[in-house]
């Protein structure tokens, strides 16, 4: 996936947010902080689906039934490599690519942070608006 040195900046701490949805452990615990993160990304939530589904979830998805799984956080210099350099075969890629798309959209967990978002977005615009300024 070729990426500008802009969007890979803008990438990484989506990333990073992402990746805690996959982590064993209760991944509700991370859900503000996670939301936070991309509620400040540029990202649209559809924009940010698409990173979950297609960048994330390739890659994070086996630590969900690791028997010793990752419970603090993906290291984010391992993670930035697997999602670049596609650790699986193409073939698995779409595969995974596909079980996300079927999987994601009703996760409980995507939707409570997706709707974190939301809220954290309407949140900032308000308390910008009552300020006289624009959000950009």
């Amino acid at each position: 996936m070729p990426l500008t040195p802009h969007n890979l900046t803008t990438r990484r701490p989506v990333w990073l947010a992402l990746s805690t949805m996959f982590l064993d452990a209760d991944v509700a615990l991370t859900r503000t902080a996670r939301s936070q993160v991309l509620a400040e990304s540029p990202f649209s939530l559809d924009e940010l689906e698409s990173i979950l589904i297609d960048e994330v979830y390739p890659v994070c998805w086996a630590n969900l039934n690791a028997p010793n799984g990752e419970r603090e956080g993906f290291d984010p210099a391992w993670l930035q490599s697997m999602i670049l350099g596609r650790g699986s075969s193409p073939v698995t890629v779409a595969r995974l690519q596909e079980l996300a798309r079927l999987a994601i959209p009703d996760s409980t967990e995507w939707l409570a942070t997706k709707a974190a978002v939301a809220g954290a977005r309407e949140a900032d615009g308000a308390a910008c608006a009552r300020r006289g300024g624009s959000i950009a």
